[in-house]
């Protein structure tokens, strides 16, 4: 059975604001779909049935455009009362979660990915967390990381302006349910830099996804975006 998806879907978007006015990243459209939507219908076409969103900025109008559509598929809520990082987030949104695993995704983020290996790899690794990577020929825009010959993640290097063939985080989990219990963390923190490199040597695994990999984060990468998504439903 496909697991539980918790989407991120509450970040201030602040380098976006020029785009959405202000209001929240995930809404911009793409082809007069909000981004999130595509995300969410994408995942839905392999299985995905039960969707839990962790929202913060711009919260209402999240709910207001999600509740109105998708009734086919079951979307909780998990408000922040105060920004949680990502970290803090995704494990508030985690207590809801009701499968034995769970996807986690950044709702600014698309990568062409096939959910169901990722789950079955993760699965026969038996590993504790998952994490899709995507191999980029100039990665000077984002934190790398190592993996070794058995795909085990070996380390996380923070963004470095000479890096360029590197492999990248595209923002795509897969967790055991209870994973946040194999590091203590805070209330709120990041799970990429507070968290993830905690994990390394505990069952920490990497997914290689050779797809395209979409960050709506900036005007420009969202431009590109809207041409690179057209048409999918």
């Amino acid at each position: 059975m496909f697991p539980d998806v918790i989407i991120l879907a509450g970040g201030l978007g602040k380098r976006l604001a020029s785009v959405t006015g202000g209001g929240q990243k995930v809404l911009a459209q793409i082809d007069g779909k909000p981004f999130i939507s595509i995300l969410i219908e994408y995942i839905a076409g392999q299985g995905g049935r039960r969707f839990i969103l962790c929202t913060g900025h711009g919260s209402e109008q999240v709910e207001q455009q999600l509740r109105q559509s998708h009734q086919e598929l079951e979307i909780i809520f998990s408000p922040e009362k105060e920004p949680l990082g990502t970290g803090g987030a995704i494990k508030q949104g985690s207590t809801l979660v009701k499968s034995d695993i769970f996807l986690a995704l950044n709702g600014d983020c698309f990568c062409v990915i096939d959910y169901n290996n990722l789950i079955d790899f993760h699965r026969r690794q038996k590993a504790k967390a998952t994490l899709g990577v995507t191999f980029l020929s100039d990665a000077r825009d984002y934190g790398t990381i190592e993996i070794d010959r058995q795909k085990r993640i070996s380390a996380f290097k923070e963004k470095q302006p000479e890096a360029r063939e590197a492999f990248i985080n595209t923002g795509t989990y897969c967790l055991a349910r209870h994973a946040f219990d194999l590091h203590p963390t805070p209330q709120k923190f990041s799970i990429e830099y507070d968290f993830f490199p905690h994990l390394v040597g505990k069952g920490f695994y990497a997914f290689e996804v050779a797809n395209t990999f979409i960050d709506i984060g900036t005007p420009e990468r969202y431009a590109w975006a809207k041409e690179h998504l057209k048409g999918l439903k």
